[in-house]
């Protein structure tokens, strides 16, 4: 059965202010699977899972396949759309109020992220010892995050992507595909974990201050986090006047590694 008669059957309207656009196409959510590589050995997350088109596939595969979703209103219709798969469960509750320390190692996520919380919902999934990341976002949301040093779209989630992952373009997906249409296309990208990071909470204070005024040079933006930024700037042969965006990756994380050490060191003073 469609996306739209389910969404029918069960009198579920879609709410704007939850970025409901659900993927209708079961051939986009096989090539999804497909890209992702799931095994029967693998714990699959999946984000946002709606009527339950991806949640079937992910199913398929034989993982162990958890699903967050915030609507009450699919419970009936999931229920019995995937009441024959035993690997599968869903929670109704808000993905970013979850306690990501409950999740195993090693978990792969797969979803189809809710239009209006991109941002927080990958600062959540950075939080976690994850594997892998497959997920399909708005385009212009994929460009961002695929953005390289000294383009126009690189920015604060393009530069925590890259400190903590290897990021792919996998391919992209047409409006058509979604119910209701949204005015975008998608893009499915992967993030593959690098390292863990020490402290992520740290990691994206920095980002954030380093990025909070994209027309201001490096030296200004940092004033906030060094007394005197110049000597910092200096010693790691940084340009005082280049703007974050003109950054090298290497220079970020350098200039990151320098603040947190000082912080570290400025902490167990007291």
């Amino acid at each position: 059965m469609k996306t739209s008669e389910l969404l029918r059957k069960y009198n579920i309207k879609l709410k704007k202010s939850l970025g409901q656009h659900l993927l209708s196409d079961d051939r986009i959510a096989k090539k999804i699977v497909e890209v992702s590589r799931i095994s029967p050995d693998n714990i699959v997350v999946e984000i946002g899972v709606g009527a339950g088109t991806l949640t079937e596939e992910l199913a398929k595969t034989g993982a162990v396949v958890i699903g967050y979703e915030i609507d009450e209103r699919f419970k009936p219709l999931l229920e019995n759309r995937l009441s024959h798969y035993k690997n599968v469960k869903i929670f109704f509750e808000d993905f970013l109020k979850v306690d990501v320390k409950t999740l195993p190692e090693n978990v792969k996520f797969v979803s189809n992220i809710p239009y209006n919380i991109t941002g927080p919902i990958l600062e959540k999934i950075f939080k976690t010892k994850f594997s892998y990341a497959v997920i399909m976002v708005q385009k212009e949301v994929a460009d961002r995050i695929l953005a390289r040093p000294g383009t126009r779209n690189f920015g604060y989630i393009s530069a925590l992507s890259k400190v903590v992952c290897n990021v792919e373009k996998l391919f992209d997906v047409s409006r058509s595909h979604f119910v209701p249409n949204p005015q975008v296309d998608s893009t499915v990208v992967l993030l593959k974990r690098k390292k863990e990071v020490e402290d992520f909470e740290a990691l994206s204070f920095f980002l954030g201050r380093l990025f909070s005024r994209r027309r201001k040079t490096v030296r200004n933006n940092l004033k906030d986090l060094f007394e005197k930024p110049e000597t910092i700037l200096e010693k790691l042969g940084i340009d005082p006047m280049k703007r974050p965006e003109n950054l090298l990756l290497e220079d970020i994380i350098n200039l990151f590694e320098e603040w947190y050490s000082w912080r570290r060191n400025s902490l167990k003073r007291y």
